[in-house]
């Protein structure tokens, strides 16, 4: 496979996670590994290159029908342009000018969006959007005859409203969204969305003194202010977590501080199993620990309970 056109595509940059491997590399091969935790397995050692991957994952049909690297190529582009303010950040120097700032926002913004999560949130909100806009045009009667009218005209096809009724009535139904290259496409304007909000935000560093940070298949945390509880005088809160490595984690907040915060070792594992729990499946780290493995499950268990039913009912 040439080298512009890789199966096996990385939805968490590489290099990004070399920077969470065990300080301790493999006692047979001398590798530099990741501790790769999940809610069903036993915690393994794993190199970068294998971990985060999923083949042909930013690649569509194009309009001859052939496979399409174009997104894989731009984002290798965004990954190469910021590789020096990304490594500066992970060496605990946060940007001094614009350009660089707005460069390692993106990076973050990129590091959101382009996950299967990322990829999943943005096509099911499309679905959502599709969904209720059949059920209030069914539910409608005389907006539903006059679609069926013009849908006779387009097609030449007879089409009687109250058939329509029945067939959706019929019997179950789930929505899927199938066009791969929409999905991609939205994937890089919601990245500019993120970035912008981003850079609205103040950055500052939390450095892990005595301990380390780990990250996930989603790694980048965000959260609505509002929806935060009020504050005691003098505790901040962060809208935007991204560990950047294993000694630093970039937040983003809209309340006033210092450029970098010290963490005490039990206040980065209190981060750690937050970040754990924003995990779709995998914890990438530099080291096994058991909490690790307890909060993967416990999250698990609570996805699985709370579940979405996706058969959609029409009719109110």
């Amino acid at each position: 496979m040439p080298g512009d056109k890789p199966k096996a595509q990385h939805f968490v940059q590489q290099k990004y996670l070399e920077a969470f491997c065990d300080p301790v590399t493999h006692e047979k091969t001398g590798s530099a590994v990741l501790w790769v935790h999940s809610a069903n397995h036993a915690p393994r050692r794993q190199v970068p290159k294998e971990c985060a991957v999923e083949n042909y994952f930013y690649c569509h049909e194009d309009e001859s029908g052939e496979r399409s690297f174009l997104g894989e190529r731009f984002l290798a582009d965004l990954e190469s342009a910021s590789g020096d303010v990304v490594k500066a950040a992970q060496a605990g120097v946060l940007p001094r000018t614009l350009r660089d700032r707005l460069t390692l926002t993106g990076y973050v913004a990129m590091s959101l969006v382009r996950t299967p999560t990322g990829k999943k949130h943005i096509d099911q909100a499309a679905i959502d959007q599709s969904v209720q806009q059949m059920r209030d045009l069914v539910n409608d009667p005389v907006r539903h005859a006059e679609f069926c009218a013009e849908m006779e005209k387009t097609t030449g096809k007879r089409m009687d409203p109250e058939e329509s009724i029945r067939k959706l009535s019929g019997g179950k139904v789930r929505a899927v969204q199938t066009n791969r290259g929409w999905s991609l496409r939205m994937m890089a304007e919601m990245m500019m969305l993120f970035q912008q909000r981003f850079m609205n935000m103040r950055l500052l560093l939390l450095h892990a003194n005595d301990a380390f940070f780990v990250t996930s298949d989603c790694p980048v945390a965000v959260h609505d202010p509002a929806t935060m509880p009020l504050l005691p005088r003098g505790f901040r809160s962060f809208e935007m977590r991204f560990p950047l490595s294993r000694e630093y984690c970039l937040a983003g907040t809209y309340s006033s501080g210092p450029a970098e915060v010290q963490l005490p070792s039990n206040q980065v594992e209190k981060l750690n199993r937050f970040l754990v729990r924003q995990a779709a499946r995998f914890v990438y780290a530099p080291f096994d620990a058991e909490y690790i493995q307890r909060e993967l499950q416990d999250a698990h268990a609570k996805k699985i309970a709370n579940q979405r039913d996706d058969v959609i009912q029409f009719f109110e």
